[in-house]
């Protein structure tokens, strides 16, 4: 009497042919011969999948690409394997955790879903911040007030946001230099700092 192979079980008794030997289904595999059932077969383990049957070793099992992650075991195809959510990126090869995925920081925003570098975060641009980690689009970037600027690229709070001097207002939202305050006209001042109104100045 011959062992069925590893990767393969049989259960039937009395068998005169191989072809009872039955491949283990895609997703689990089997080491040792003359495996006699279905639950000999093995599941992947977590953050790992395999979508051929009859396999019969663990390193079989394949890695999900880091940038995914799967939870369960047993896994019998690549797309079981899911991507990080945008807003979040996984340096991990195998991850059997959605915990895996890291927040880009506040200040950053990703737009790419699957992303597996922390270089796909991207800072909000100088005039915006964000003060908030795991920024899934650039409209997460809130722009400083009028009356205010930030040269600050990447900037993670609003105190980065800095009034322009008395004497100087902006009247929009969103300014990323001191050279956008606006010089009150000779002839007016204004003793407001982060003015953002041109009536501030005053005669």
């Amino acid at each position: 009497c011959i062992d069925c192979v590893a990767g393969k079980y049989s259960t039937t008794a009395g068998s005169s042919v191989d072809m009872d030997c039955i491949d283990c289904v895609a997703g689990r595999y089997v080491e040792p011969t003359g495996s006699d059932e279905a639950e000999d077969c093995i599941d992947c383990l977590a953050g790992k999948y395999i979508d051929v049957a009859g396999s019969d070793e663990a390193t079989d099992c394949i890695d999900c690409v880091a940038g995914k992650y799967v939870e369960v075991a047993g896994s019998d195809q690549v797309e079981d394997c899911i991507d990080c959510v945008a807003g979040k990126y996984s340096t991990t090869v195998g991850s059997s955790a959605v915990g895996d995925c890291i927040d880009c920081l506040a200040g950053k925003y990703s737009t790419t879903v699957g992303s597996s570098v922390d270089t796909d975060c991207i800072d909000c641009v100088a005039g915006k911040y964000v003060e908030v980690a795991g920024s899934d689009e650039e409209a997460d970037c809130i722009d400083c007030d009028a009356g205010k600027y930030s040269s600050t690229a990447g900037s993670s709070d609003v105190g980065d946001c800095i009034d322009c001097v008395a004497g100087k207002y902006v009247e929009v939202a969103g300014s990323d230099q001191e050279a956008d305050c606006i010089d009150c006209l000779a002839g007016k001042y204004s003793s407001t700092a982060g003015s953002s109104d041109v009536g501030d100045c005053i005669d």
